[in-house]
């Protein structure tokens, strides 16, 4: 049956990137606001490099944990996609991680250009063109995926896993 089961479109996977995007916003929110209130009432000061580490671990969590049973976070859920490994199984935690990882640094360059752009980093000229070129690499990359059999990213392709669309569910009939 795995098989039979057709590769996510791009667009798809775009939305439920976004609604998983806002999940991480407010998760972020949260492990901020942990981290503040447990330093405050350690005494300890603000370290930019932990914070990072931690909100990194606790979305690893998140992802790990979504993917690791089922193969789906919420945003996968509601537009009815799944990620599974090559051979249809669903990913175990070391999958789970590479393609988190990978994941975040497809994301982060390609959305490097438009935080290079914003006016309070006041990047200096050659760093936005770097930037620009590492994002439109990024870019050049995802197209790759117009030409796999399976529509698999590069953090797919690092993990070994695929997104398929699921069925939609049988109509529920009344009475």
């Amino acid at each position: 049956m795995i098989e039979s089961l057709p590769p996510a479109p791009l667009w798809r996977r775009l939305i439920a990137a976004t609604y998983d995007g806002l999940l991480m916003l407010a998760l972020w929110m949260v492990t901020v606001l942990i981290d503040a209130v447990l330093r405050e009432l350690a005494g300890a000061s603000r370290s930019w490099g932990s914070l990072q580490l931690y909100v990194f671990v606790v979305w690893l969590g998140f992802f790990g944990w979504f993917w690791t049973h089922g193969g789906q976070t919420l945003g996968m859920r509601v537009w009815r996609l799944r990620v599974l490994r090559d051979n249809g199984d669903t990913l175990n935690m070391v999958s789970a991680a590479v393609r988190y990882a990978g994941m975040l640094l497809v994301w982060g360059v390609a959305l490097t250009p438009l935080l290079a752009l914003t006016p309070p980093l006041r990047v200096e000229p050659h760093a936005a063109i770097a930037s620009m070129i590492c994002g439109g690499l990024t870019m050049a990359m995802l197209a790759l995926m117009l030409f796999d059999r399976r529509l698999r990213a590069p953090h797919d392709w690092l993990s070994g896993s695929h997104l398929v669309l699921l069925p939609k569910p049988a109509a529920k009939s009344i009475g």
